[in-house]
């Protein structure tokens, strides 16, 4: 995904996480430190929003922002990014380099300083080739030289650990016969992007899983390429035994081997991101708090690149690569949740329905026949509500929901109810009392899935996975508001 300046060989690595906000300068995760951390403003890939580049070489964000071009990185080695996911969170990450071996060493890189590559076409930053300043890639600093070196990186947001879900692996440069470049981690990894040239030559990788114990990790392997404007880009998921313990804040490693041309030396370049698969959260209005559900897992379609070791040409007509899909469980309702640009306050909660690509009917969980209730009928002190929630879910979770009865524009402890929600139902019943203090007026319910109950105790905490969903109840009958217009609940300014 990421070009080395002048050289050949790029490799990607993505670590997955959180919203697609662009990094500011500010540093509330690590002060003091460079956080250079960007996402690409410009290119041609599908996945801009979704990676997260790990820029290198920078000892002044003013002067050089995201990264500075061709500077020697020694062990110990970091990539910091602080990233504002809404509601005064961050997601922090970090990611350091370890264990470097061979001759030379390694340097930051730039794609687009050599003219055969591609990278810089599908991410930038100011433009592609020389414009670029996305400098989001290592090299081999001595030309023709094998170095290798360990990637670990963990990540937290609102000060918890959480799981990053993967890794983005790729050519930065552009990929000449002699070379190669291969990536080792506990998960498995899956060709995403691709930029043939064909007529120009072969472009190969190999898949190789690695069985070490009870532990089965996946070396992926660009072989060869042609060095002429072809590029590929793999996307890596971690298996759970990837992760280290909570207390050692999930941290994830990686190994990576360059190959520099020994024929005529050059240099092969990788390029290293993190994938923001992005989050869910909230979007009833401001007061009511902004609950972040990290879209943990991912999943692909099938690259046609079996991982036992059989080489695959990339570079033909009928080769199609594989692409990044949105999880496929664990989830309220029937649709899965999207990934949410920030916080989406809304005074008729359908913000998520209608982003970024709505209307839809992504936020489903709650019954169309409760839309609307009676105040005669249903909404009376006293009255029990059973309220039977849909969940697509393949291992026992629980669900959490609050209706806001007393119209301060707050959910309270008293205004909750709690389902489990077992792998084996599809359907978890909440039941509420409405209690004396309600007020009959149009309000606001949330819903909360997860596998970890304590993390969706509170209605507004971080949840690894899962899902929230916000809805609006219109309340019919003497004394209300006009079920057609908003409810008039206490809240602030909106945002757009």
């Amino acid at each position: 995904m990421l070009r080395l300046s002048y050289f050949k060989c790029i490799m990607i690595f993505t670590c997955c996480c959180l919203f697609t906000l662009q990094i500011t300068v500010a540093q509330p995760c690590f002060p003091g430190e460079i956080t250079t951390a960007a996402y690409a403003t410009g290119g041609e890939s599908d996945y801009i929003k979704d990676v997260l580049w790990l820029t290198w070489g920078s000892t002044n964000v003013s002067t050089h922002r995201y990264g500075r071009h061709n500077q020697q990185l020694t062990e110990g080695a970091a990539s910091y990014a602080s990233i504002p996911v809404g509601g005064g969170k961050y997601l922090c990450l970090q990611a350091t380099i370890e264990n470097i071996q061979g001759r030379g060493g390694i340097s930051s890189y730039a794609p687009g300083n050599w003219g055969g590559d591609y990278m810089d076409n599908l991410y930038n930053i100011g433009g592609d080739g020389a414009a670029n300043k996305l400098v989001n890639g290592i090299k081999n600093s001595t030309a023709g030289q094998r170095v290798s070196f360990t990637i670990k990186c963990r990540a937290t947001l609102d000060n918890l650990p959480v799981r990053i879900a993967g890794l983005v692996f790729g050519d930065a440069e552009s990929l000449a016969v002699p070379e190669w470049f291969e990536a080792t981690a506990d998960g498995t990894w899956h060709i995403v992007e691709l930029k043939k040239n064909l007529g120009a030559g072969d472009y190969k990788v190999e898949k190789t899983n690695i069985i070490e114990g009870s532990i089965t990790k996946q070396k992926m392997a660009f072989i060869s390429g042609n060095n002429s404007n072809t590029a590929a880009v793999s996307f890596l998921a971690f298996n759970q035994s990837a992760y280290r313990p909570a207390e050692e804040g999930y941290e994830v490693s990686f190994d990576v081997v360059l190959q520099g041309n020994p024929q005529n030396p050059g240099i092969t370049a990788i390029a290293l991101g993190i994938i923001t698969l992005g989050a869910d959260g909230g979007d009833a209005p401001e007061s009511y708090g902004a609950p972040i559900h990290i879209l943990e897992g991912l999943a692909f379609t099938d690259d046609h690149i079996p991982p036992n070791g059989q080489t695959v040409n990339l570079n033909t007509t009928s080769y199609e690569p594989g692409s990044l899909a949105l999880p496929s469980s664990n989830f309220l309702g029937s649709t899965g949740p999207d990934a949410d640009n920030g916080t989406q306050y809304s005074q008729n909660a359908l913000a998520d329905d209608n982003n970024p690509n709505g209307p839809s009917n992504e936020e489903d969980a709650w019954p169309t026949a409760h839309k609307r209730w009676s105040y005669n009928a249903t909404y009376k002190q006293g009255n029990t509500l059973n309220i039977d929630i849909p969940y697509n879910g393949l291992v026992n979770a629980h669900i959490i929901g609050w209706i806001d009865f007393n119209w301060n524009g707050e959910f309270e402890e008293s205004e909750r109810a709690t389902a489990e929600a077992p792998a084996s139902s599809d359907v978890a019943t909440l039941t509420w009392t409405i209690p004396a203090d309600r007020i009959a007026k149009s309000t606001y319910v949330r819903l909360r899935y997860a596998i970890n109950k304590d993390e969706i105790e509170s209605p507004t905490t971080v949840a690894t996975g899962g899902e929230v969903e916000d809805h609006f109840i219109y309340i019919l009958g003497p004394a209300t508001t006009n079920p057609m217009l908003p409810s008039k609940v206490k809240q602030p300014t909106q945002s757009p």
